[in-house]
């Protein structure tokens, strides 16, 4: 690119950055893109109090990042026309020639507000979608009526996995020709090294190096029905006494969580770890590694 030829302008709009797939995905292609040929803003919104941030647990400074605390996951009514609002003006601002949403809510007001301001480009990522086990069946119809109006008017639909394309296009949510499947780019060499961390984990709880050891990584939210893996883990260690279960993650469900555990008869067998970043030590020591979420996108724990 020739030093007088202007710069790719990327607006960038994801609800929050709790921790999760999606939060790694945005800071990625935010930090990544070759900076002689983007410049990118990201708009990020406020994770609820019983989120874990990705930033915070990762210890990452993300350049370009712009905060509309309103912006968030849940639905505010009135407060969204304000937020919207703010989205418009930052459009303007910037003058974007690529809008590139992430998540539900920051797609409908970020897609909404490239189309009022004319943005040439725009782009939605589906992490997944929620349009099964999150909300009631008039809920769902209503918001795949508003999925199926922005489809129309977005550039192009990027599903992280076959799976995702298919079931949206069952929805008829978009047209084929308008989706491209783009898995997720994970750094994996931490957990291709992770042997040299075997051991660690187990010191550090107790556990001796020939108990089992099972483990599920992922937010303590209802989609992931954590108490699927609670019963389950009950049923093993009938079976086998010496197993051991970690839950690692965090989330509203926790208190709910440990009441299960201790009426399964699990009390001191499972240990909640709550937030960690050292993912290669958990998975380092786990001999099973589980997950009965109701609903995944593509299930970056896994």
């Amino acid at each position: 690119m020739s030093r007088t030829q202007e710069r790719i302008r990327i607006l960038r709009v994801i609800a929050r950055l709790n921790v999760g797939g999606p939060a790694l995905h945005t800071t990625l292609l935010t930090e990544r893109l070759d900076q002689t040929r983007y410049d990118t803003t990201l708009v990020v919104g406020q994770e609820s109090a019983d989120e874990g941030s990705y930033l915070s647990l990762r210890g990452n400074r993300v350049s370009g990042l712009v905060s509309i605390p309103s912006l968030g996951r849940e639905i505010r009514g009135t407060q969204d026309i304000a937020t919207l609002a703010a989205l418009i003006k930052i459009v303007r601002k910037f003058r974007p020639h690529v809008v590139h949403t992430h998540t539900a809510k920051a797609g409908t007001l970020g897609r909404l507000a490239a189309w009022w301001c004319g943005v040439p480009i725009v782009i939605h990522t589906y992490h997944g979608h929620v349009f099964s086990g999150y909300f009631s069946p008039a809920k769902t119809r209503f918001f795949v009526a508003i999925e199926r109006w922005l489809a129309r008017r977005t550039t192009r639909l990027i599903a992280v996995s076959e799976a995702v394309r298919d079931e949206l296009l069952q929805l008829k949510i978009g047209e084929p020709n308008r989706f491209e499947v783009i898995p997720l780019g994970l750094n994996l060499a931490p957990l291709i090294d992770a042997t040299k961390q075997r051991g660690t984990l187990r010191r550090e709880l107790g556990i001796e190096p020939n108990k089992a050891l099972v483990g599920i990584v992922a937010r303590l939210v209802p989609i992931k029905a954590h108490d699927v893996f609670i019963r389950a883990a009950a049923r093993v260690a009938a079976a086998t006494p010496d197993a051991m279960f970690v839950i690692v993650g965090d989330g509203q469900r926790r208190g709910e969580l440990e009441a299960l555990a201790r009426t399964q008869g699990l009390e001191g067998r499972v240990i909640f770890l709550g937030w960690r970043a050292d993912l290669d030590r958990i998975y380092a020591d786990l001999d099973v590694v589980a997950l009965t979420s109701r609903n995944e996108g593509l299930p970056v724990a896994l």
